[in-house]
Order: structure tokens, then sequence, then C-alpha cells
């Protein structure tokens, strides 16, 4: 990819020059300042993947899942406040790119962006670090960095793009224990659960060794994190969290931020995950029994 070239010293390490992969191969659009976007991010990560050399022991391309961008303050600190978009779209950015290349992923998709500290980029460009990391669990990010990572399983092998769920017996309900009596109820296709008042669950779809108060939305893919999102229910309302790694949560049509949560009185409520793969409507009790 235009742009996109590899360090001399570092065949892990990348130089970027934004202008020229916003214009590609127009002389017109490379000599135009830019301001850098969630799409020329993605674009960049895209034209490092390209040029990972490695294959699996079947020959299959195998590209790294790590990239730590470093990036001027200004572009930075654009970055920073479209980091929503950029959360929201770069998994199936990889997704597709993955298919496209026939190629593997050694585990989740680690994109670190931070800020260049010591003035070793200059304006207009960027520098990219990739790296193979099979670590489940990340360090807390530093303040000055913005970390994304998505699931494994929904970027990991072609093979496993669409993955089979038996059928589950419908109707099914799960109850949790807490404090009072059943006050909220969840419904999907392919099953239910209720939530006690004063008490708070997990939701994602199903994996072995789940925590306590984990309701495993049967039915649902790998677009669906393990640990997507958290419903608390306590007088006449909902307490609506998003983990902070997990994929998208929208709530009546209102996104939830990673890491953010929304309190809600009206129901019924539709909460759509993962841009519309997984849909769940959450109610009270006494109004889905009227």
């Amino acid at each position: 990819m235009p742009g996109v070239s590899k360090s001399e010293q570092d065949p892990q390490t990348f130089h970027v020059d934004w202008a020229a992969v916003h214009g590609g191969l127009n002389p017109w659009k490379r000599a135009a300042k830019v301001a850098v976007d969630p799409f020329l991010v993605a674009k960049a990560v895209k034209g490092v993947m390209r040029q990972c050399p490695h294959l699996t022991a079947t020959g299959k391309p195998l590209v790294w899942n790590e990239y730590v961008v470093f990036l001027e303050l200004e572009d930075w600190e654009r970055i920073k406040k479209l980091e929503a978009t950029l959360v929201r779209d770069i998994g199936e950015v990889v997704r597709k790119e993955l298919k496209k290349l026939k190629a593997e992923m050694v585990g989740a998709l680690i994109l670190r962006l931070l800020r260049d500290e010591g003035g070793s980029v200059r304006p207009g460009a960027a520098i990219v670090k990739a790296d193979f990391n099979e670590v489940e669990s990340q360090a807390a990010p530093d303040p000055n960095e913005m970390t994304i990572r998505i699931g494994a399983p929904a970027i990991r092998a072609v093979a496993e793009f669409t993955q089979r769920i038996p059928e589950p017996a419908r109707g099914a309900a799960q109850a949790w224990d807490g404090e009072g009596g059943e006050q909220l109820r969840l419904d999907w296709d392919g099953g239910s659960a209720t939530i006690r008042a004063g008490s708070r669950v997990v939701l994602g779809r199903p994996h072995p060794e789940p925590t306590p108060g984990f309701v495993a939305l049967t039915g649902a893919g790998t677009k669906v994190n393990k640990r997507q999102l958290w419903i608390e229910a306590g007088g006449d309302a909902a307490v609506i969290g998003r983990l902070s790694e997990a994929n998208p949560v929208e709530v009546k049509g209102r996104l939830i931020q990673a890491g953010g949560q929304i309190s809600i009185d009206r129901f019924p409520a539709e909460i759509s995950l993962s841009n519309g793969a997984f849909t769940l409507t959450l109610d009270r009790i006494a109004a889905s029994l009227s």
C-alpha cells in the first residue's frame, strides 16, 4: 500500500506517510495536507498487515495481531475525539481484510494508539510497530494512549467467521439470586432470563467456565463478546453498562460508550449488540405478565 514502508532497521516497524495513504497513486491528493481520521488509521493497519511475511504450518498467511501506532500530538488528539467510531468499525475492517488475504491471526486484535512524546514522529507521519501477542488480559492502559481490543473469535481464522451454535431450547428462563423478587425479564430469539431486584448480571455469548451471575445468550454468534454488557435491577429502573473492551451496545438506539453505562426507567427497552448482530428486549416482570 502506498504510504506504508518497512523500516530498514526493524522488519516489524513501519513508517506511515498519511498524505500518501490518503492519496494512493494520485500525485495531487498526495501533495495535500491530511487530517488523520479513523479511515486512515484502518488503512495504515491494513497496509502493515499485508506486509507480514509469516505462514502457519499449513502454509496460510499468519498476520500480526498487535499494532502500536505512534501519532503526532495533534493527530492523536483528533483521533481521541473519534475513538468510539474507530472502536465500532475496526474489528469489521480487520475481519474483511483477513478474509481477503485468506489469513489467520494468533489472538485478539490489539490496536494501541500512543502520543509521540519523544519527538520522533514528524508532522504528517506516524510509526507503527507490529508483533504477535497471545496474552488474553492486558494491563490497564496509560491515560496518554488509546487501547482497542477486539476479541479473537470474531477475527481469528477464515474458517471461524461463521460459528455453528446448537439450536437452543426455546422458552427456558434463567433466574439469578439477589435481594428481593424477580424484577426484570430479558427475552431474545432463543431464550430468556430474569433479574432480581438489587442484583447485577453480566451477559455474553456462551463459553466454558463462566463467572457467577453470568447470563449466557444462547444462540449468540462470534460477533457477541463472551462478556459484553451488564444489567442491574434497582427500584423502578435498570442500569445497563458496556464492558470496556466490548463490541457496541445500544439501548433504545442510544450507543453506550466503551466502559460507560446508562439508566432507563421506561420499558420495554430494546438492546442491540454488535451493530444489530443480536437483539434483546428488557421489560419489567409486571409489565410482561399483564
